[in-house]
């Protein structure tokens, strides 16, 4: 693949904007894919950027290199889908992911989020990026919120409010605290059998079925 890019880079022009990548990827045409995806597997300001951001939290060449190849699928995908709000630069979107799959990455490997290292998680929140891939989580949380029954919507939209157990005993007619939470459980259960039954959102949310 990589020899392909280098040859396909050669025969079109490279100073593509945006939106003429964003054309290429959606294209359906494998040929112009490919091309625009090197634009971005070449870009060296990119991966350097990547690589030091990996290497910082004490990880290596390898897990880079493994980070960028699923950023670079999940970035593919997510253009070719329309998840991609065109609300930012291809680049910063791309380095978005990279954070986020690498954030994933470090979940599974300790198993816990609380074994981050609190600048990183930090830095993260307080990033312009973070803000998009949590718009781009909302859409598709939403989604899943679509596909369970208007009761179990509305509840777990109140207790995503914070509402508490006494407050949806009035605001949604439960007998009492007791029963409210009950059926929040029961509601958050289906949200999370119908997330189950599709991994390519549990992919996107970066979340595991066990």
């Amino acid at each position: 693949m990589r020899g392909y890019f280098y040859k396909a880079v050669n025969t079109m022009t490279v100073n593509a904007n945006d939106q003429t990548l964003i054309t290429a990827i959606r294209s359906g045409i494998e040929r112009q894919r490919d091309w625009a995806l090197y634009q971005f597997y070449g870009d060296e300001s990119i991966k350097t950027y990547c690589q030091s951001y990996v290497i910082n939290y004490g990880d290596n060449q390898e897990v880079f290199e493994d980070m960028f190849q699923e950023a670079i699928i999940i970035f593919d995908r997510n253009i070719r889908n329309f998840t991609f709000k065109e609300n930012c630069s291809l680049k910063t979107y791309l380095i978005s992911i990279f954070k986020w799959a690498y954030i994933g990455f470090k979940r599974k490997k300790t198993g816990k989020t609380e074994a981050f290292d609190t600048n990183m998680i930090q830095e993260w929140v307080d990033s312009p990026e973070a803000k998009m891939i949590g718009d781009e989580r909302k859409d598709l949380i939403n989604e899943g919120l679509n596909h369970i029954d208007a009761r179990c919507k509305e509840l777990l939209t109140y207790t995503k409010l914070g509402y508490e157990n006494k407050e949806l005993v009035g605001l949604m007619g439960f007998s009492s605290p007791e029963m409210a939470k009950k059926q929040a459980y029961r509601c958050r259960e289906r949200l999370r059998d119908y997330f189950i039954s599709r991994p390519d959102l549990m992919e996107m949310l970066n979340i595991k079925s066990s």
